[in-house]
C-alpha cells in the first residue's frame, strides 16, 4: 500500500461484485469520487459518480473473460479539461484461495495526449512543407517553358513579324502541353493531400487483379516485359474500394515498369497469410538501395528524372484507408517486391478453405 500511495496514478481494487477492497488517496483527485478515509467494503457505485466510467468498469468486470481493457474519459477540473485513462485488468492472489479481484488503474494522460497532438501537428507541417517544396520544384519547369514561348510570341508581334501558322501553332502547342502538365501536377497534389473518399464494400480481389493485369499487359508486352500471374482463382472477399485499390496496383506496376530499362518480368501474386490476404507485385528491375527504402513513401521523393514522386505516397494512403499495410523488399540489381496486406473480414474466414482448394 505504501508503494501505491507514493505514485501519481489512482488504484482501486474491487471484487467481482464491485465492492472496493482498496483505493489509494490519489483516486478521488482524478475522477468524480467521494473522499473517504477508507473505502474498504464500500460499493463502487456509491462513491464513483461518473456514469460513463462506472458503466465501463461494470461491463468489463461482468464480462469476466478479460485480460486488459482500457478507455479514456475527459473531466473538467476547475477551468481545465483533464483526460484520464481507465484501465481494468484481473488480479489473482496466488498466496490465497480468494476469487479473482480486479484492478482499476487511473492515469492522467492529458499532457501525454497534448504532446502527441503537438508531434502530429509538427509531422503534418513538415510533410506539408516537403510537399510545398515539391510542388514548387515541379511547376518551375512548365512555367519557365511557358514564359519563354510567350516572350517569343510577344517579340514577334512587337516587331510586326508575320507569324506563319506553323510557327504560331508550335508556340501554342507548347503552351497547351505545359498547361496540361501543370494541371496534372495540381491534380496529383490534391489527391495526395485530400482525404480519400473511399467507398468500401465486399469485393473480390481476384476480379480486380484480372482487370488490372488485362489493362497493363499490352503495354508491358510492347515494352518487352513479361507479365506473370501467380494468384489463385479464388480468394476470400475483402472490404475494399475497387477504384482505389486499382489505383494502388497501377501505381506499383507503373513503378515496376520504370525500374526495367528494356525487358524483364513483372509477377502479380496473391496468397492467404493467417488473417490477411497478401497481394504481391515483383519486378526484375534495378532495385532500390537500402538507404533509400525508408524514403520511398515520402511525398515527391523519386529517383527518376521524370514523375512527381507521389505514386507510392498515394498507395500508402490508400492502404491506410483500408486498415491494411504495405511492405517493400528490394535487392539492388535483382528487383523489388511490394506487398499489399488486406485484413480478411470476420465473416469471410469460411471462404479460406475454398480458396486454398482453388489454389491447389
Amino acid at each position: 500500500e505504501a508503494t501505491l500511495e507514493s505514485i501519481e496514478d489512482g488504484f482501486i481494487l474491487v471484487d467481482r461484485h464491485l465492492r472496493i477492497l482498496y483505493a489509494n488517496s490519489v483516486t478521488p483527485t482524478l475522477v468524480p469520487m467521494i473522499r473517504l478515509k477508507s473505502y474498504e467494503g464500500v460499493a463502487l457505485d456509491e462513491v464513483l459518480h461518473d456514469p460513463d466510467v462506472l458503466s465501463f468498469i461494470t461491463t468489463t468486470v461482468e464480462c469476466g473473460e478479460i485480460e486488459v481493457e482500457e478507455e479514456e474519459f475527459t473531466f473538467r477540473k476547475g477551468d481545465q479539461l483533464r483526460t484520464i485513462r481507465v484501465t481494468v485488468y484481473p488480479y489473482k492472489d496466488r498466496s490465497s484461495a480468494k476469487e479473482t479481484s480486479f484492478v482499476i488503474r487511473l492515469t492522467d494522460v492529458t499532457e501525454y495526449n497534448r504532446a502527441e497532438a503537438r508531434l502530429r501537428r509538427s509531422e503534418s507541417l513538415a510533410s506539408m512543407t516537403t510537399m510545398a517544396a515539391g510542388v514548387a520544384h515541379e511547376i518551375k519547369n512548365p512555367l519557365a517553358a511557358m514564359g519563354i514561348h510567350l516572350q517569343l510570341l510577344k517579340k514577334a508581334y512587337e516587331r510586326n513579324e508575320s507569324l506563319t501558322y506553323v510557327d504560331a501553332k508550335r508556340y501554342i502547342d507548347v503552351l497547351d502541353e505545359e498547361i496540361t502538365r501543370l494541371n496534372a501536377i495540381v491534380v496529383d497534389f490534391l489527391f495526395a493531400v485530400r482525404p480519400i473518399d473511399v467507398r468500401i464494400r465486399l469485393g473480390r480481389m481476384t476480379t480486380l487483379l484480372d482487370q488490372v493485369c488485362d489493362f497493363v499487359e499490352p503495354e508491358l508486352n510492347a515494352g518487352g516485359i513479361v507479365l506473370q500471374r501467380t494468384y489463385p482463382s479464388t480468394l476470400p472477399r475483402l472490404m475494399i474500394d475497387d477504384n482505389a485499390v486499382k489505383q494502388a496496383l497501377l501505381n506499383i506496376i507503373k513503378n515496376a515498369m520504370n525500374a526495367m530499362k528494356e525487358s524483364g518480368t513483372i509477377t502479380v501474386g496473391a496468397k492467404i497469410d493467417s488473417n490477411n490476404v497478401e497481394v504481391s507485385i515483383s519486378d526484375t528491375g534495378i532495385g532500390i538501395p537500402e538507404e533509400r527504402l525508408g524514403k520511398i513513401f515520402e511525398p515527391y521523393y523519386t529517383t527518376r528524372s521524370s514523375g512527381t514522386g507521389l505514386g507510392l505516397t498515394v498507395v500508402y494512403k490508400i492502404m491506410k484507408e483500408h486498415e491494411g499495410d504495405i511492405q517493400v523488399n528490394s535487392v539492388v540489381g535483382a528487383g523489388t517486391t511490394v506487398r499489399l496486406i488486406f485484413p480478411i473480414p470476420a465473416g469471410e474466414h469460411l471462404a479460406i478453405e475454398e480458396a486454398i482448394e482453388g489454389g491447389e
